[in-house]
């Protein structure tokens, strides 16, 4: 019964997925919320290429996101404010290449391990980023980009710790990182759904958000099964694609 749930899911997704593109031209928080996700989402693809999940579209992930953090720290050095904005991204700079390094290193679990170690530093320095770019400009657009960019760091990383534990890296750090980045996603999903800001188009993109949040969380809760990491692997693709759809429209609203 619970595999028959799962079969218009797929029918919809395979053979329609594609390597996510990241969103165009975002504004600066929207940039700097952009490498939150992109570290866990190296991990991610990592490790789905080391369990043969999707290998082909994990590798074309893996590629994209070095070159696209690289790309965004090169733009937002580019458009730094301030000292203190420029400061955060050296110490965001220097954060990122241990990871990178890793990330273009032979496949093997330990390696994956490692590189999940890695996201720690990189993601807070881009959450200090983040920060100060809001300080910097703090406007009803920024906050709310901030929220959805959050979410999207969160569905990567709720993916990422899923490969790993799938691969056998079954450490209680690793667990406990899954289990709460999905009580945050929850928490930051119903927080984006409160916005008295919501347009109609963003609202439905986040009831679709919501849908593909109850697949996911089910199929978390069936971790283990080869079966699962596919469903894993595609439900946060949509959801990313969700969130980054209302990034754009948030700042198109407001900016």
């Amino acid at each position: 019964m619970r595999g028959a749930r799962w079969r218009p899911l797929l029918g919809c997704l395979i053979g329609a997925f594609a390597t996510l593109a990241i969103a165009a031209d975002p504004g600066p928080v929207g940039r700097a919320g952009q490498q939150r996700m992109l570290a866990q989402r190296v991990v991610k693809a990592y490790s789905q290429i080391g369990l043969n999940v999707l290998p082909t579209a994990a590798m074309n992930q893996l590629t994209n996101a070095l070159a696209s953090f690289d790309a965004n720290l090169k733009a937002l050095d580019e458009t730094a404010a301030n000292d203190t904005i420029k400061r955060g991204l050296s110490d965001l700079a220097l954060a990122w290449q241990p990871l990178k390094r890793g990330a273009m290193a032979p496949i093997s679990r330990d390696n994956a391990l490692n590189l999940a170690r890695e996201t720690d530093a990189v993601e807070l320095a881009a959450k200090r980023v983040v920060q100060q770019l809001q300080d910097h400009a703090d406007t009803p657009s920024n906050r709310l980009v901030s929220l959805a960019t959050r979410q999207s760091a969160l569905c990567q990383k709720i993916a990422k710790a899923f490969m790993l534990m799938s691969w056998g890296i079954e450490s209680a750090t690793v667990r406990e990182e899954l289990d709460t980045a999905v009580n945050e996603f929850s928490g930051g999903l119903e927080q984006l759904r409160s916005q008295r800001e919501n347009s109609a188009e963003v609202r439905r993109e986040l009831d679709e958000m919501a849908l593909q949040w109850e697949w996911l969380q089910t199929a978390i809760a069936a971790e283990g099964a080869t079966s699962y990491r596919l469903i894993v692997a595609e439900a946060t693709e949509s959801i990313l694609e969700s969130t980054q759809r209302i990034t754009r429209m948030y700042e198109a609203h407001t900016n």
